[in-house]
Parts: C-alpha cells; structure tokens; sequence
C-alpha cells in the first residue's frame, strides 16, 4: 500500500481527508461533486434536480422507512443554495463558503441521508440488476428491502460497491476511484464506476483504501 500511495503523486496533486465513519463516500462524494460546480454552468444543478424526479414515485411503492420529502427538501435547497453562491463568488471564495457549510453537521447529515435512501430505491426498484451484486439476494434469501434496510440506510454502514454502483446510475455522476489496497499489482488500480456521455458532468475522483474513502485531486 505505501509504494501504491507514493506512486499518486504522478498523477495526483492533493487529496482532502474526510471523517473516518460510515458515511465517508457518501460525504467524500457530494462534496467533490458540490465542490465542481462553481467550474460549471448551472444547467449542471438543474441536470441534476432533474435526474432525482423520478424516486418520489418510486419510493412511494416502496416500504423503506423516512420522510422523502423533508431530506428531498434539504438536499434541493442546499443544491440550490450552491447555485446562488457560485453566481456571485469567486472560485476560491465559492470553495471557502462550502467547506463552511460542510461543518454544519445537520444540514450535511440530511444530505447525506438523503443520497443513502435514493441508493436504496434505487436497489429496491431495479433488484434483477443490482443482486449480481448481493450474495444473498442471487441466491434467493432477504429481499432487497431487507438488505437496503440493515446495510445501505443505517448510517454506520459502509458503502459497497452497489452504493456506488446505484447512486451514480441515477445521479449520472461519473465516478473514479483510485485503489490503493494490498494486492500484488504494482500500480494504484482505476475503478470506473459510472461514465457520462456528456463530458460538462464534473467527474469526482475519490481515494479508497480499504474501509475508507477521501477525496482526490488530479494534477491541472
């Protein structure tokens, strides 16, 4: 793992350490993706708010706990509110203002709340794609809301890679993650999780070592 991390600097300029709890992709994630925006135009956010339409529906069929509507809520109203801030703020200042909103542990904790109930409908409504993926569901055993309800909501829990599989497909967020782990390949290994076909979509490229995730970032 140590001549894997000391081969990133080639690539890779810096990397943002997030808290070390269940969480970590989930806030390693939004905030690389929050982070990007004030680079892009605002169809970007409205891109976004559009692809999350579809899971009030779908949650409505569903027999997952929580209110939608209140984290719906908190998620298009911070989303919005990084709309008006890249507007009339400067990269850099853009950039301060959100790493001073990230501290707010409420309003981060709803967000992120909010992105592990839409990667469980998202499990929950498409199961014949996703239980390749669950030992447990491919043999026939729990059920996906069962599974969605002991290890995707609960926040302890760590993301695995159908999280990441099941939120970039409905975000269609691309995502890289860069592994640094104690297999015998030499080089830090690439995983593609999810690409975009529209190349304005800000890609988040994330670090994972095993049981955590931070954030990296790619030399200019």
């Amino acid at each position: 793992m140590k001549d894997k991390a000391k081969k990133l600097s080639a690539n890779y300029s810096e990397y943002r350490k997030v808290p070390g709890d269940g969480s970590c992709f989930y806030r390693s994630f939004i905030y690389s993706y929050l982070e990007q925006l004030v680079k892009v135009s605002h169809e970007e956010e409205l891109r976004l708010l559009g692809a999350l339409e579809t899971m009030w529906e779908k949650f409505q069929r569903l027999r997952l706990p929580g209110s939608y509507s209140d984290l719906r809520d908190a998620f298009v109203g911070f989303i919005l509110e990084c709309m008006e801030q890249k507007q009339k703020l400067s990269v850099s200042a853009y950039q301060e203002w959100l790493f001073q909103e990230s501290q707010n542990e409420q309003k981060f904790a709803n967000m992120l709340l909010y992105l592990r109930l839409v990667t469980a409908i998202e499990i929950c409504t498409e199961v014949e794609q996703f239980k390749a993926f669950i030992a447990d569901l491919d043999q026939g055993k729990p059920d996906a809301t069962k599974y969605c309800l002991e290890e995707v909501l609960p926040v302890e829990e760590d993301a695995q890679q159908v999280n990441l599989t099941a939120l970039t497909n409905v975000l269609q967020v691309p995502l890289r993650v860069v592994n640094i782990d104690v297999s015998p390949i030499e080089e830090p290994n690439i995983h593609i999780i999810y690409e975009s076909p529209d190349s304005s979509v800000p890609t988040v490229t994330l670090l994972y070592r095993p049981g955590h995730y931070d954030i990296i970032y790619e030399k200019s």
